[in-house]
């Protein structure tokens, strides 16, 4: 999970948050598809789809344009993600509107934003920009359902559609359009229950390169995604109750600041979507109420003399939830 480093104040925070959140693959193409159920002998369950989908954004070298549509904003992008000696390596680059870059290595996230200010952001593992790792169709299942939607053409190749739809209003979900040769998705769009896009990204262009070595493959494929972390309990005087429906707390962990605060991070997960919650000492300009940039919305709120910034790529009503939740231990259970 993407953490950020040396930042002194909750709006900071925020702006870099939104900037790790940017882009997990997501838009619209003039292709829509066509809802038949697949034929026998290409007869493979979603949940088989979806793993060969998985395996293939973790080990295949690609680049290739891409058109990602938001808020009824249409931009254009350039990926280029290669897999050398069992590393990921990635570049994300605007091809138009403002000059906006990230490219990701092994274990930093570097971002060129609109004013053309770097920031530079520590990652462990995971988080690619087709961020398929860790999708467990069997661990959704209370929260989700997931169907095949019929087929699709993308970028001029035939691909398969799987919809991983959610059962209420708390989270997103997903609807890809995956190659059936490659099984790489070239089509994905960010959904709410009702099957709307709300973000949605799509190659008009790829270029495969020479596949990774079989060494090279296993390599990859130990990375570990925070949607299989095992659920844990606070270890700090924080609580969390009740989460919102389904999420449990991962993962958490003290950043120290340069100005010798100590900011605390909870990443919590239902196993697709995530949030996470940060506290730091109030500063006078913190966030109150709600902020969104896209589809990643931020809620915080002051309690006592700490900053509470809750934020992640899911509905609004998921952060608040989240936010309401906080609360201090009494002493007695510290």
């Amino acid at each position: 999970m993407n953490r950020v480093v040396d930042r002194r104040s909750a709006s900071c925070w925020l702006t870099l948050c939104l900037c790790a959140c940017l882009l997990p693959l997501q838009v619209q193409g003039a292709d829509t598809a066509e809802h038949h159920e697949p034929t026998v002998e290409n007869q493979v369950s979603p949940a088989e789809r979806l793993e060969r989908m998985s395996e293939a954004v973790r080990w295949l070298s690609y680049e290739g344009t891409l058109v990602y549509l938001h808020q009824n904003q249409l931009e254009t992008l350039s990926l280029d993600h290669r897999v050398k000696d069992g590393e990921v390596e990635e570049r994300l680059i605007a091809l138009s509107g403002p000059i906006r870059a990230v490219a990701r290595g092994k274990d930093r996230v570097n971002c060129v934003l609109t004013d053309g200010q770097p920031i530079s952001v520590e990652h462990q593992g995971g988080g690619r920009f087709l961020d398929t790792e860790g999708i467990d169709p069997e661990a959704l299942q209370a929260h989700y359902s997931v169907e095949y939607l019929g087929h699709a053409r993308i970028a001029g190749r035939e691909t398969d559609v799987v919809g991983i739809i959610p059962k209420d209003d708390l989270r997103y979900g997903y609807r890809f359009h995956i190659d059936r040769d490659t099984a790489l998705p070239l089509k994905s769009d960010l959904i709410d229950r009702h099957l709307e896009p709300l973000e949605q990204l799509m190659f008009t262009s790829i270029t495969l390169n020479a596949p990774a070595a079989p060494e090279t493959k296993r390599a990859v494929q130990s990375v570990r995604s925070v949607r299989a972390a095992p659920a844990t309990t606070p270890s700090s005087h924080w609580r969390f109750e009740p989460m919102p429906a389904g999420f449990e707390l991962v993962m958490q962990h003290r950043i120290e600041q340069a100005d010798d605060s100590l900011v605390e991070h909870f990443l919590f997960t239902d196993r697709l979507s995530s949030y996470s919650i940060y506290i730091e000492p109030a500063s006078e300009n913190g966030l109150e109420g709600g902020a969104n940039i896209g589809s990643v919305h931020a809620a915080g709120r002051r309690v006592a003399d700490y900053q509470i910034i809750a934020v992640g790529e899911v509905p609004l009503i998921t952060v608040e939830s989240a936010i309401a939740s906080v609360h201090r231990a009494p002493s007695s259970t510290q």
